[in-house]
């Protein structure tokens, strides 16, 4: 992924027969003041924020892109002092204070000392095969690089909405569009500049995205950080951990969002995961690296139950998470061959 500071709203055509097939119908409702009028316009062909059957009001899904499980949850890589300088190591508590709050009240899945691992199907464990199968909730057997077209699976995005609900999509790396819906017409979607560098700053994707959380209260929210990855590949370790840091202000900002939601707030659940992990080597990852494949889910809120670390039998699977979603709003599930299936522990009370 490349750096670039620009950004732009993406709105694919809507075409009448994607509605009809798409689509519930719902009022024209107007838009609110702050909101790009495309953004109100596309709207105006999705559910609208209609109620699904559902045990938890909303979802809430944040990627870390390249996020080490090792910094995340345990802590920062002395080994990696050599590239930062003198080294102030911390405990993966400090680094990231609200995700292990999460974790406290919620649940933390592949976490060291939860059983079997948490990994990426792969065997290309690079980005957009993993959001295809965080998307998909199947194993992405027509992804296998980051050039790879359009998903032909449903997603969690085309379901919440055939369903008459509101989903929306903010993430820094353009190609993540492709990975969302096989269905985009009409699709709200923000997202770095697909024309250029095809990255914009986190920063200005999460700000986006809470703006869009308070004023739509969408049944389905994506939010994905792709900086971790970018400082990573440069072997930036220090750069790296201040991108997790600033990840984590993310989450705080979240959680004061949906407070302030009250009801709806504490009904809505909140999954942070990862595409992928990273070699031994912090730079690199993929099929070279098959330590990259080991990932890390951590879920709280709405009907999450509070379980801390999950002790897994077997070893849980990116493909996983959209079952597991699935469950909680009342959606159909999914009997495809190469399909995930739902976390137990993040759906059944302890």
């Amino acid at each position: 992924m490349g750096r670039s500071a620009l950004a732009s709203w993406i709105l694919l055509p809507v075409t009448p027969l994607a509605i009809a097939c798409s689509y519930v119908p719902a009022p024209i409702r107007p838009s609110l003041p702050g909101l790009p009028e495309h953004v109100a316009r596309a709207e105006r062909f999705l559910g609208g924020g209609a109620p699904l059957g559902r045990v938890t009001e909303a979802i809430v899904v944040v990627v870390l892109d390249g996020a080490r499980w090792q910094d995340v949850l345990v802590g920062t890589d002395a080994s990696f002092g050599s590239w930062r300088g003198p080294s102030d190591l911390v405990s993966g508590a400090v680094l990231m204070p609200n995700l292990h709050a999460m974790i406290m009240r919620g649940a933390v899945v592949g976490s060291p000392g939860g059983g079997a691992p948490m990994r990426a199907s792969g065997p290309d464990f690079i980005s957009l095969p993993g959001y295809t199968e965080i998307f998909s909730g199947r194993t992405p057997v027509r992804c296998a690089d980051n050039d790879c077209p359009a998903t032909e699976d449903a997603t969690l995005v085309d379901e919440v909405r055939a369903h008459g609900g509101l989903a929306a999509v903010f993430a820094s790396w353009a190609p993540i569009a492709r990975a969302a819906s096989r269905s985009p017409e009409g699709m709200v979607v923000s997202t770095g500049e697909p024309e250029t560098a095809r990255f914009r700053a986190d920063r200005q994707t999460a700000t986006e995205a809470l703006d869009y959380l308070t004023r739509r209260r969408p049944q389905f929210l994506f939010l994905g950080l792709g900086e971790p990855d970018e400082l990573a590949h440069q072997g930036d370790y220090a750069g790296y951990l201040d991108t997790l840091r600033q990840a984590d202000v993310v989450l705080g900002e979240l959680e004061v969002t949906l407070a302030a939601m009250g009801e709806r707030g504490r009904r809505t659940s909140v999954f942070v995961t990862c595409d992928h992990g990273r070699g031994t080597d912090f730079r690199h990852h993929g099929r070279g690296w098959p330590e990259s494949s080991r990932v890390w889910l951590v879920a709280a809120g709405g009907a999450i139950p509070a379980r801390g670390v999950v002790q897994s039998r077997a070893p849980q699977r990116l493909r996983d998470i959209a079952p597991t979603i699935r469950v909680l709003l009342g959606l159909p599930a999914d009997g495809a061959a190469e399909a995930g299936a739902p976390i137990a522990e993040l759906i059944a009370p302890p």
